[in-house]
């Protein structure tokens, strides 16, 4: 296993979870532990399930081409998030990440790269660990940003630097 794909998959999967970390902690008139740990356990659930249906995906190619599929589908997944984000901030539309509607999208982006990091042999099992570990980790981060100051900076960039390191892991996936 490859500690190095392991923790730039999590972290990279959970960096959107700083802007929402922020943005509860604006929204809310009390900061609310349970409910960032109920998020972190949520997508962690949800990114299992995905890459235990990579697992099963990669069995029906060789090892070779399954490895290939699963970086491939990471670039590509890493490059639509990175051109779906500038174009959000080149039409200026402002995106409020606290709803659950939009936590739920994050799980379903999650559980894309989720099938496709299983497809090139990271470990589930870690996976989902440091997933919930990380997912924690950022959204306490970014309540506590989000009681100090309100750093639109963080929430412009985070995205972006997620996509990009999707797309870092997609290439030395790629064996």
């Amino acid at each position: 296993m490859n500690i190095i794909s392991l923790l730039l998959y999590t972290v990279s999967i959970n960096l959107d979870n700083i802007p929402i970390g922020i943005s509860l902690e604006l929204n809310s008139k009390k900061s609310n532990f349970k409910k960032l740990v109920k998020i972190s356990f949520f997508t962690s659930i949800i990114t299992l399930i995905s890459m235990i249906i990579g697992k099963y995906i990669s069995f029906m190619f060789p090892v070779k081409i399954a490895n290939r599929l699963g970086a491939t589908i990471l670039i590509i997944i890493g490059s639509y998030l990175l051109f779906k984000e500038y174009n959000l901030k080149s039409k200026n539309k402002c995106k409020n990440p606290a709803s659950f509607h939009e936590i739920l999208v994050l799980s379903i982006n999650n559980s894309l790269a989720g099938l496709s990091a299983s497809i090139t042999g990271i470990n589930y099992f870690f996976a989902t660990i440091f997933n919930f570990i990380f997912s924690s980790i950022f959204l306490y981060i970014g309540a506590k940003i989000g009681k100090k100051v309100n750093n639109t900076k963080i929430e412009k960039y985070s995205n972006y630097l997620s996509a990009i390191i999707i797309i870092i892991l997609g290439i030395i996936e790629w064996k």
